[in-house]
């Protein structure tokens, strides 16, 4: 008795190529979940270290850097000065009012120490032409710091965008709120940005 060659119909082969497509859906999503929270988990690592730094600077130096004064709060942006041998020479808290600069040798030392000099150079991103660098979260997005805080209003404030590279309500702000106020009223800060006080 002659045996016939079975083929797959077109059902069978439309049903392989879907289960494919969905199995490589599921890896896609999967991997995509692990790195955001990668990413989350590095940002958060950051804020930490910026943390221990700035208390080294309040318990050694007898100051957190200021960006506001007396009851004017403001968020200001970290930058970083750092020369061609890749030595970090200077870092800068820069608010649209007030400067403060951590320069002076020991107090640079002792900061860079604590939050760790080589891991932030990895969370950095060139600002102009200048050896100025921005301190970023791990989407490549501008790390803000205020002190006084408007949360933490007996220390300071450390907040980055997270993935959509927006502060508070998704797609209306490129800066941190300029108030407290900005973000009681979003009931939207349920959204990625991560910092070191509570989301309302």
């Amino acid at each position: 008795m002659k045996k016939t060659k079975k083929n797959f119909t077109l059902v069978e082969l439309l049903c392989a190529v879907a289960l494919v497509v969905i199995l490589a859906g599921i890896g896609f999503s999967a991997y995509s979940y692990a790195s955001h929270r990668g990413k989350e988990a590095a940002t958060r690592s950051l804020i930490t270290r910026l943390e221990a730094g700035l208390e080294t600077l309040k318990t050694k130096h007898g100051f957190f850097p200021a960006t506001g004064s007396g009851t004017a709060k403001k968020f200001a942006r970290i930058e970083v000065g750092m020369n061609d041998s890749g030595i970090i020479t200077e870092v800068k808290f820069i608010s649209d009012t007030q400067t403060t600069v951590i320069n002076k040798a020991k107090q640079l030392k002792d900061f860079l120490s604590i939050v760790d000099a080589e891991s932030l150079k990895k969370n950095l991103v060139k600002n102009g032409t200048g050896d100025e660098y921005d301190v970023v979260d791990a989407w490549g997005g501008k790390i803000y710091y205020a002190y006084p805080g408007f949360f933490n209003t007996a220390k300071y404030d450390i907040v980055a965008p997270g993935a959509d590279e927006y502060f508070g309500k998704a797609g209306t702000s490129t800066s941190p709120c300029s108030s407290l106020g900005d973000y009681k009223e979003s009931s939207e800060w349920a959204c990625d940005d991560i910092a070191n006080f509570d989301k309302l």
